[in-house]
């Protein structure tokens, strides 16, 4: 039996999101809408708010005004005698549990194995026993085809290699969400695969994710829709083949035939 769209959960909520910096308003009331699984790439100039964007989803940036909600929570606010009031930000990083983010830069830290590197964020954050938690490391690792690399510094890793184990940090959180910026512009050419590779897999376990990248090969083999952000607003937001056979707007056709 076919399930409803409508009927898969939201995970993502952003409505009317605006930034400013300065005088420069860089998000001019952008919504977007991610439901449980689904595999959304946002694509997009430099500087046309993209990655501001993405940080807005887990309150890295705070909007000035908008709202986002995950899995049915306002990020950010809590509610206070019918109202919504803003929180703390010790309150704040409790409701970012629920998304794991994955940077252009590992930041990883460079005194600690890969192995601990996975197992630091339940053992400090979660409170989760660090023998249980190195357990989990080890086998997230080894879904990342790093099993051989547990007792390897960073710098001791290429740069593929490093980018596996912060995406399996950001997993071993459990996260509901996981939102990568840019994950494969820092890496060699050859090192992009391993990393794409691994978040095709995540997409075929059912991992909800929005992903910024100009990587077209990963749009085509695991988006389920493709964003197009320009001049802080949503331009275009469709399926991949319909985003790059039939875009509606000029200003994407002009993008695309610069990238492609």
């Amino acid at each position: 039996m076919t399930v409803e769209k409508t009927a898969v959960p939201l995970v993502v909520e952003a409505r009317q999101i605006r930034k400013s910096y300065g005088e420069v308003e860089v998000l001019k009331g952008i919504d977007l809408t991610v439901r449980q699984g689904e595999v959304v790439l946002i694509l997009g100039p430099s500087g046309g708010g993209k990655s501001t964007f993405l940080r807005t989803l887990n309150h890295l940036e705070t909007p000035d005004s908008g709202a986002v909600s995950i899995c049915g929570e306002r990020i950010g606010y809590g509610d206070r005698a019918g109202r919504q009031v803003p929180l703390r930000e010790r309150r704040i990083a409790v409701q970012r549990r629920r998304t794991g983010m994955v940077f252009q830069q590992f930041n990883l830290f460079p005194n600690m194995t890969a192995l601990d590197n996975v197992a630091s964020g339940p053992v400090h954050v979660n409170d989760v026993p660090k023998a249980e938690a190195r357990a989990a490391a080890r086998e997230l690792l080894a879904m990342v085809g790093l099993a051989d690399k547990t007792g390897s510094y960073p710098a001791q890793l290429s740069g593929g290699q490093q980018q596996r184990v912060a995406i399996a940090r950001a997993l071993a959180m459990r996260p509901e969400l996981l939102l990568f910026d840019e994950p494969t512009s820092a890496l060699d050419p050859e090192m992009v695969g391993e990393v794409l590779d691994v978040m095709v897999r995540l997409r075929e376990e059912g991992m909800t994710m929005i992903v910024v990248s100009h990587e077209m090969g990963f749009a085509r083999a695991a988006a389920d829709r493709v964003v197009f952000i320009a001049d802080g607003l949503v331009v275009e937001d469709k399926s991949p083949d319909l985003f790059f056979s039939a875009p509606e707007h000029e200003r994407t056709r002009q993008f695309l035939e610069r990238i492609l």
